[in-house]
């Protein structure tokens, strides 16, 4: 027997219908519209009348792999982070894009199948227009930590992502040195080894172009000599995270934890070292998951950046800053947080539950009641 709906049942159907997807396209989708659209570029009204370069940073996306990553968790990951990236590139528009270190869960482990896979999905996720320049720095997850680093494990992330132990990026006057923190540990091996080669060679050239010596063209900067940038995925020495006060820092608890040189941030002597040689005016890291603004005493401000996945971190953020030769200026931004949309789907369920019942019930319970009451009446 063929059952036919009549047009309000259907009506109610498509209504219904319309109100899930909605539901969902903002939970999972519009969401990011709305708290990134607030998120603007810092003021630039301390800037010089050069034009400021526009960079973005994030750090700790950790891209889930096949040996610790639920199939679930990874798609809905992966999910987030390309909605927010991709989000906030249409909204900011930067020139620059550093992300500091661990790209990858599990880098430092896959085979070479996996790793090609980790990339393709990394490119595609993180994909940005020709007009922006993204640079990856590699990270102890990629590659492993100092002691496990094998000469494959670099070289497969470097070709990959084209990059090396220590480079120099110059635009408009602004310089920003990136390093493998990895490779600083100053003990000679094969990775440190080639690290302090070429850092001597791009302390050379910052010198150079800081004293205007008779230097050859190769050794002068591109542009005019400015501080340099720093940029790692290890923050630089500290004891620990009591110094942090920014809203996205780590919990109490784990800012007393005291960090161990070489694991949790870089060694006491090789952070002189690298200060000596670079003289930055600012340290950009990531690797602890939480954010971090340090005024070092040698007027050096160090900022850490918040995990960008949502499995670290459950406020997650990211940082845009605009650099002029001389100066700049800080914003961070804030994504939505996983407890908010749960809160959303959660208050939207309880609301449509709400007005079935209101809408069904109480005429079930109007009716049975009369009934009831009838009967009574009847019987007396």
């Amino acid at each position: 027997m063929i059952k036919y709906f009549s047009l309000t049942t259907i009506k109610k159907f498509a209504l219904h219908l319309l109100c899930i997807i909605g539901l969902l396209f903002f939970c999972e989708y519009g969401i990011f519209y709305v708290v990134l659209s607030r998120c603007n570029w810092p003021s630039d009204r301390n800037m010089t009348s050069e034009q400021p370069v526009k960079v973005m940073f994030l750090a700790d996306t950790h891209l889930l792999g096949t040996r610790k990553g639920h199939w679930l968790d990874k798609m809905i990951r992966e999910w987030e982070m390309g909605c927010a990236f991709q989000t906030a590139i249409k909204f900011h528009k930067p020139e620059l894009i550093f992300i500091l270190g661990d790209l990858f869960d599990e880098g430092l482990w896959s085979s070479e199948k996996d790793f090609n896979s980790y990339v393709e999905t990394f490119k595609y996720l993180f994909s940005v227009s020709s007009d922006i320049k993204l640079y990856p720095i590699v990270g102890n997850h990629d590659i492993g930590f100092h002691y496990s680093i094998t000469p494959h494990l670099e070289k497969r992330f470097n070709k990959n992502f084209n990059t090396s132990p220590v480079e120099l990026i110059s635009k408009r006057n602004v310089h920003f040195v990136s390093i493998n923190s990895m490779a600083m540990e100053m003990d000679g091996c094969f990775l440190c080894h080639a690290a302090k080669l070429k850092l001597n060679i791009i302390s050379k050239r910052l010198k150079c172009s800081e004293n205007n010596n008779k230097c050859s063209k190769t050794m002068m900067l591109d542009g005019n000599y400015s501080k340099p940038i720093l940029l790692q995925h290890f923050p630089l020495y500290r004891k620990n995270d009591m110094e942090c006060n920014e809203p996205d820092s780590a919990p109490l608890k784990e800012k007393e934890k005291p960090f161990r040189e070489g694991w949790d941030c870089l060694r006491k002597d090789a952070t002189e070292k690298l200060l000596k040689m670079i003289q930055p005016r600012l340290v950009f890291g990531g690797h602890t998951h939480h954010g971090c603004h340090i005024h070092h005493a040698n007027g050096i401000h160090e900022y850490s950046i918040s995990s960008f996945n949502w499995r670290n971190k459950y406020n997650p953020s990211y940082m845009l800053a605009l650099f002029s030769m001389d100066n700049f200026s800080i914003e961070t931004c804030h994504m939505p947080q996983e407890y908010t949309i749960v809160f959303i789907y959660l208050i939207s369920i309880m609301i449509f539950l709400y007005f079935k019942i209101l809408k069904f019930k109480p005429t079930f319970f109007i009716n049975n009641s009369y009934h009831l009451f009838y009967n009574k009446k009847s019987n007396h």
